[in-house]
């Protein structure tokens, strides 16, 4: 697809664009801005900039959450060629560690939950490595051709308004087999419509690259991957944890804060006293006890507001705690910090949603970082005919005594080799295996255990 003066980024897309810096904002609990607050509370301050708002880290703490699961443990984790040759996995080993792939899970899974969806963007650098990067969500603009359009915005340094935007794009389109990059610099207004062409050497010194502005890649598809939260909706992104709990994100900031304003009217509270307890000049009489004249008289005492209905909203707010539990899977005891169950076995049934969920957004990943490393396999010229083996660790803790006599019973039976035992018990690596093998069976023979080996004599 062409770049159209005034037609790019189209309306709907712009829209999305609000929509993820709402999510973002959401993350770094600036909520107010997003979820508002009722006229009813700002009413009760006379300066609005004395308003008192509560706001709850609620969405990155489930994003947190999310980003850990996924992750899981990263000594555990496994990334490998299979059915390839000895080189293939040297690549892969070689992807993995110059990207910290691993290490970087936990970012993509967090950044999966908070916008629905991330973006993988595969090149090769100047050192000839091969780079896997996360692409900004709200630069990229996949197009209905196939195409996809980053588009970074800076301000224009030569305004010294700081008014007017400068837009660089990068056209990623699929030719006849190959992938055609067009870079084009422009002016854009005030919502990032391009206005005009700009100087293309110009926008490479502000930036501080060096990029061609034709370039072509010797590569069948686009190297680039979108790994969605889960499935697509209508507009072809997947959905952000937050949407749906919305509501009870403002129903719970706006509950608690307004708990907070009837407090802060209230927690100074004022006494009523008889007149005989001022003198002539209206000062109140200082006495440590008061002498009551008459049973008529005013006992002085304090007016505190004693609405039941605080505590009634307590157990409101936590209602919509557990509604927001129930949509995103997260489990109370994570939301609230509360007591989890003790034993491995109650906290995976307690888990059970999580673990699926968290299973759905593996899979997505999984797939999307394999395509990705096969990308790096086509853009650094290599014949890859193998697979791309992604193992995560399991999601909860686990029991090693269990995990142990379950082995043993696999081995017992024939179900599995002591080699793929040793390979899940201990994540160690085909070299580990033979020399952990070789170093049993030569205590074997000093045992004189197995084989034809004997007890040595003395």
């Amino acid at each position: 697809m062409k770049i159209q003066i005034g037609k790019f980024p189209s309306s709907e897309e712009r829209e999305r664009i609000t929509t993820l810096r709402k999510y973002e904002k959401l993350y770094d609990n600036e909520a107010q801005g997003v979820l508002g607050l009722h006229e009813i509370i700002k009413k009760q301050y006379k300066n609005v900039s004395d308003l008192v708002y509560l706001a709850h880290s609620i969405p990155s703490t489930i994003s947190s959450f999310y980003g850990d699961f996924v992750q899981g443990n990263v000594d555990k984790m496994i990334i490998s060629a299979l059915g390839g040759k000895e080189e293939d996995d040297k690549f892969i080993d070689d992807v993995v560690e110059n990207n910290d792939i691993k290490e970087k899970i936990y970012d993509w899974a967090d950044d999966q939950s908070e916008f629905g969806f991330f973006v993988l963007l595969g090149r090769i650098n100047e050192d000839n490595k091969y780079i896997v990067e996360r692409v900004p969500q709200d630069q990229y603009f996949p197009q209905q051709d196939g195409s996809v359009i980053f588009a970074t915005y800076k301000k224009d340094p030569d305004d010294f308004e700081g008014k007017r935007l400068l837009c660089f794009t990068q056209n990623y389109k699929p030719e006849n087999k190959r992938v055609v990059i067009e870079r084009e610099a422009w002016t854009a207004d005030e919502r990032g419509v391009i206005k005009e062409k700009y100087d293309f050497n110009k926008i490479l010194e502000i930036l501080g690259e060096d990029y061609k502005e034709i370039e072509t890649l010797e590569l069948d598809e686009l190297p680039i991957r979108q790994i969605d939260n889960g499935k697509r909706g209508k507009y072809g992104f997947g959905k952000s944890d937050y949407a749906n709990i919305m509501p009870q994100l403002a129903e719970i900031n706006e509950r608690t804060t307004h708990i907070s304003t009837v407090l802060l009217k209230n927690l100074d509270a004022k006494m009523v006293m008889s007149k005989d307890n001022f003198d002539k000049d209206g000062k109140v009489i200082q006495q440590e006890v008061y002498v009551m004249e008459n049973k008529d008289e005013v006992k002085p005492e304090y007016i505190v507001n004693q609405n039941h209905l605080i505590v009634e909203t307590k157990e409101h707010i936590i209602g919509e705690m557990k509604f927001i539990s129930w949509i995103t899977a997260v489990p109370m005891f994570e939301l609230l910090k509360s007591a989890m169950p003790e034993r491995v076995e109650s906290l995976r049934i307690q888990l059970f949603s999580s673990i699926r969920k968290t299973d759905t957004k593996r899979a997505k990943i999984r797939k999307g970082l394999s395509d990705m490393i096969k990308i790096g396999f086509k853009l650094s010229g290599k014949t890859f005919e193998g697979y791309v083996n992604i193992v995560f660790s399991d999601v909860l803790p686990t029991d090693d005594l269990i995990n142990a006599q379950i082995e043993e019973t696999k081995i017992r039976i024939g179900t599995t080799s002591k080699r793929a035992s040793m390979k899940r018990t201990e994540n160690y690596s085909d070299e580990e295996v033979d020399a952990e093998m070789e170093e049993i069976k030569k205590e074997n023979a000093i045992a004189g255990i197995g084989g034809n080996g004997t007890p040595p004599t003395l």
